[in-house]
């Protein structure tokens, strides 16, 4: 396969990743929505029980409850080392169960849990959580997998495509006693793919050889210069 098919398949995975956002939205997820799974997965508790209240709790009972844990919790009364993220948590948690709408998706989560490896929105929140850094390595790892795995695809079609072309050819002339060449001479011949014809090498060897060719093309860019004004002033003289 080609380097140019290597890099449209790139591309194709870099759009699923692009779209992915857009069929949040189709599946009617939006921001409360991933609020809300994020803080699900932070607190790693039901939130009524965190607030020691009844999920049919009405909006004074939780009012009443945040008060009373608020002040248990904040950090200028609590010691306790953890005292600053349960109380951000309590904070948060409190904002989700006091709004109506974000109360529902809540109490639709407990229900149903959180989406699955099988959704994109599985996909998506794990995307976007990651930092630039590791990305790039993601994307690193994944773009030699497929470059690895897709040498040996081309390997195997040109080992297919030569057998398919020269082997019934050589038999015949083998017979014949026309030629000494077998077909595992000529497979042979073909490349085998290494890991070493891959990015995380490739990308090392190309910098090297960027550096270590630089004086060597800017000499040679000074001496066409010099050639051409060579020329030019001879053409003057003329």
């Amino acid at each position: 396969m080609t380097s140019t098919r290597f890099l449209l398949m790139l591309a194709g995975w870099a759009a699923v990743l692009v779209l992915l956002p857009a069929g949040t939205a189709a599946h009617g997820w939006g921001s409360d929505d991933m609020e809300i799974f994020d803080l699900v997965e932070e607190v790693n508790e039901n939130f009524y029980t965190m607030m020691q209240i009844n999920q049919n709790a009405t909006n004074q009972e939780i009012k009443r409850a945040f008060r009373t844990l608020s002040v248990v919790l904040h950090p200028d009364k609590n010691d306790a080392e953890d005292a600053n993220i349960k109380f951000r948590n309590l904070v948060s948690v409190y904002e989700v169960l006091k709004d109506a709408g974000k109360r529902e998706k809540y109490d639709k989560v407990l229900k149903e849990g959180l989406p699955n490896w099988k959704s994109a929105l599985w996909y998506y929140r794990r995307v976007r959580k990651v930092g630039l850094a590791e990305g790039a390595a993601i994307l690193l790892i994944v773009a030699t997998v497929m470059q690895y795995f897709i040498s040996w695809a081309a390997y195997a079609e040109k080992k297919y495509t030569a057998e398919q072309l020269f082997g019934s050819k050589l038999k015949k002339l083998q017979k014949k006693k026309q030629t000494n060449v077998d077909l595992d001479t000529i497979l042979s011949e073909i490349p085998t793919p290494s890991v070493f014809n891959t990015l995380p090498f490739q990308i090392p060897l190309g910098l090297y050889r960027m550096v270590t060719g630089a004086p060597g093309a800017v000499k040679s860019a000074v001496h066409f210069y010099a050639e051409q004004k060579k020329l030019e002033e001879e053409r003057k003289l003329r």
